[in-house]
């Protein structure tokens, strides 16, 4: 489907990693060798790719998800989370032997986080499986990308959305695993600070550095870039030039999955028609809203509650 040919529900397709999350909130995270108290132990589901399904199909999408998760209990959750949601999971398998991945995130008392992930089922993503849903990824507007499964996976999805003339937008991370070849069938890359980071080799700290980093990747063959830079907004780079979004201040008490919320949501407005710089002004309301919340699927709003959120 041509890009911005939206007329109904944006369609939009994820390839990635499906996991279950293990929250254990603490007053501050642990030193090496140190066992602390927790406070509290939320289970949710996780995982950048079902994070980024769950938010566009929450903002009036109409999402298919392409994945795998384990035979196992935490599978079997995750797809009746998924199904609730409204999200297509036809091409979500079932493989045996294989522990859903899980991630263990501990969030302290000024919302900072570190994270554990095991892959389980995630590894054992292929191209062949996306192959599989290539009708799926055809008929969308927008595919989404990350890299929590194997790069292959991105790769093969993003071939087959550009010869369709699909938008294709992709969340880098971990960004060692960016290949030119992937970065030059990206339309939309969506990298944070140390993510684009790593991808150019240089710090990016001040405004300057992060607009020579965005200018890079474009040099790189990615069409646009949404930078975000947490408290700081995001740098929008297209065809125009450069722009910055101001971010919405908030009491954050959990950023787990804020990325993940803006990518989402930033896709779903690209694929109703919205520039760059307007999806990202909506992207980051979502994103603002999603940090106020423990927990990271639990946190992400309904399209009524962005609606709400103009009306304050």
């Amino acid at each position: 489907m041509p890009q911005n040919s939206y007329v109904s529900r944006p369609r939009i397709t994820v390839v990635g990693s499906a996991n279950v999350d293990l929250t254990f909130r603490t007053s501050r995270l642990p030193l090496p060798g140190e066992t602390l108290a927790g406070q509290t132990l939320h289970q949710g589901m996780g995982g950048k790719g079902a994070n980024q399904a769950v938010v566009a199909a929450r903002l009036g999408a109409d999402v298919s998800f392409i994945a795998k998760v384990g035979d196992d209990g935490f599978g079997q959750q995750a797809l009746d989370a998924y199904t609730a949601d409204g999200i297509n999971v036809s091409f979500v398998q079932r493989e045996s032997d294989c522990p859903t991945g899980t991630a263990a995130i501990m969030v302290d008392d000024n919302a900072e986080n570190c994270i554990i992930v095991v892959a389980g089922a995630n590894a054992k993503l292929t191209a062949d499986d996306v192959q599989s849903a290539r009708a799926a990824i055809e008929q969308s507007d927008a595919v989404l990308c990350q890299l929590e499964t194997p790069v292959e996976a991105a790769i093969k999805a993003f071939r087959i959305a550009r010869a369709a003339g699909v938008r294709t937008v992709l969340t880098p991370a971990p960004a060692k695993l960016v290949t030119d070849e992937l970065l030059s069938l990206c339309d939309v890359c969506v990298p944070n600070r140390t993510e684009i980071a790593e991808m150019v080799g240089q710090s990016v700290q001040s405004d300057a550095d992060a607009s020579s980093a965005a200018e890079s990747l474009r040099k790189r063959g990615v069409k646009q870039v949404a930078l975000t830079l947490g408290g700081d907004g995001v740098l929008v780079l297209d065809d125009s030039g450069i722009q910055h979004v101001a971010s919405h201040k908030v009491d954050a008490v959990d950023t787990t999955g804020a990325g993940d919320s803006f990518t989402g949501a930033l896709a779903v407005s690209l694929s109703e028609g919205l520039s760059l710089v307007e999806a990202a002004r909506k992207a980051s309301i979502v994103a603002a809203i999603s940090v106020t919340r423990m927990g990271t699927q639990t946190s992400f709003p309904t399209q009524k509650e962005i609606q709400q959120w103009f009306v304050k």
